[in-house]
């Protein structure tokens, strides 16, 4: 009998299998994939050599101190993002020239208005604590209903629609105002701009921190073991398989996204706080994809509203073409996987843009992400914030989904799985 089994091989699941075994307890990871690295891919793009990030891939060393921490511990090393140098905005059906971006020049001030606002209430909120504060609550809106006084004007309410859409991948009807001012204050109360967000990523991919925990930790690993339930037996649990195997351990953390959690049967009552919150499950269903493109102008960097795609911007250049990433707020209106369409979908950007390849992963219909990063509905922060980390008898969580602070970002899953894994270690230690 193991003393610990983490449901989820991602860097949640992974950073707390490896504070546990470090601590001299027996941890079981089981994975329903094939792989390791949760909502995290390092993915070969076609037959080009190459490899792209299908999830995950950017953060913020400054800011996000845990995989700052990460960072350091396994000398891993890092990239910026190429820089832009041709910047293209595109907002209600206009291109628009450099000297009037983000918006036209006579709309500016309106839209000052508005960002003054978000970094004023930004400043209510302290980073990583408290977000259920009933002081708070009246912030726990959405974005759009927050955002609606200031978007009288046209061009203003298209930038701000596709500002929030780009970072947290859905409609800003969708996802809570207060989880976008926390980011705001995560950066120092500051808002940053679609060509000044985090753009540093790992330079071996997210694959080099995956493969540095997963090898640390000294776990026992089972791949394509997707588990069908948890229970409670008292003084231990056990945890079954999809396959029919079932394993005994003391104690078990939940380290699977938040959205999949319906599809486990789990020992919590139906009215619970974590049963509702997996009931409304979490907003976000960005799409993101990759193409190797040619006829671009070098280093594009460019933002709009109206097609598929919020933003785009090239990673590489290699073969003669130029590797573009781009992300939108739905990925049910184009198949990443479509040449002709992700083409047609960049061509508001740049008419002349000529596909060669694309590839792209829909994490919405992955039977085991069901969405993608954290994006918080409105009114959930209030409900459900202080319960996170409460555990359920011998079942823990851990997860992105439930960070204090950078919740969505890689930082967060490290967060998670650190603070629990220290919770359960004290929990063991008592139960001798």
């Amino acid at each position: 009998m193991h003393d610990v089994v983490v449901v989820g091989g991602g860097i949640a699941g992974l950073t707390a299998a490896r504070d546990l075994a470090q601590s001299g307890r027996s941890v079981l990871v089981l994975e329903a994939r094939d792989r390791l690295g949760g909502r995290t891919w390092y993915k070969q793009f076609g037959d080009t050599g190459r490899r792209t990030e299908m999830g995950g891939t950017w953060f913020d060393e400054p800011t996000q101190l845990n995989i700052a921490r990460e960072i350091q511990r396994y000398s891993l090393p890092t990239v910026l993002s190429p820089a832009g140098q041709e910047f293209r905005v595109s907002l209600c059906g206009r291109s628009l020239p450099r000297p009037d971006q983000p918006v036209p020049r006579e709309f500016r001030p309106d839209l000052d208005k508005a960002l003054d606002h978000i970094i004023e209430q930004s400043r209510r909120v302290t980073f990583g604590a408290d977000l259920d504060n009933p002081d708070l609550h009246d912030l726990d809106i959405s974005f759009a209903e927050f955002i609606g006084p200031y978007t009288d004007q046209p061009f203003v309410a298209e930038y701000l629609t596709m500002w929030s859409a780009f970072a947290f991948g859905c409609h800003p009807s969708e996802n809570s105002a207060l989880q976008v001012l926390t980011w705001v204050a995560g950066y120092d109360n500051a808002v940053w701009t679609l060509d000044d967000a985090p753009a540093t990523k790992f330079a071996k991919g997210t694959a080099s921190l995956v493969e540095a925990l997963a090898d640390d930790s000294g776990a026992d690993i089972e791949l394509s073991a997707p588990v069908a339930s948890i229970a409670d037996a008292g003084n231990h649990v056990e945890v079954a398989t999809a396959g029919g195997d079932t394993h005994t351990a003391r104690f078990a953390v939940l380290a699977a996204p938040v959205n999949t959690w319906q599809d486990i049967d789990l020992p919590i009552a139906a009215d619970s706080l974590k049963a509702q919150f997996a009931r409304e499950g979490l907003a976000g269903h960005a799409l993101k994809l990759h193409a190797l493109v040619d006829n671009v102008p070098e280093f594009l960097m460019a933002s709009g509203w109206g097609g598929p795609l919020c933003w785009t911007s090239e990673q590489a250049n290699f073969d003669g073409g130029r590797l573009l990433v781009g992300i939108g707020e739905d990925d049910s209106v184009i198949d990443a996987t479509n040449p002709a369409q992700v083409q047609q979908a960049l061509r508001q950007f740049a008419p002349e843009a000529t596909v060669r390849i694309c590839h792209g992963h829909n994490w919405s219909a992955d039977p085991y992400a069901k969405g993608t990063w954290t994006t918080y509905r409105p009114g959930q922060l209030s409900r459900y914030y202080s319960d996170f980390a409460v555990p359920h008898g011998r079942l823990y969580f851990a997860g992105s989904d439930l960070a204090r602070g950078w919740a969505g970002f890689m930082d967060g899953a490290i967060e998670s799985g650190t603070d629990t894994a220290a919770a359960l270690g004290r929990r063991l230690r008592d139960d001798g």
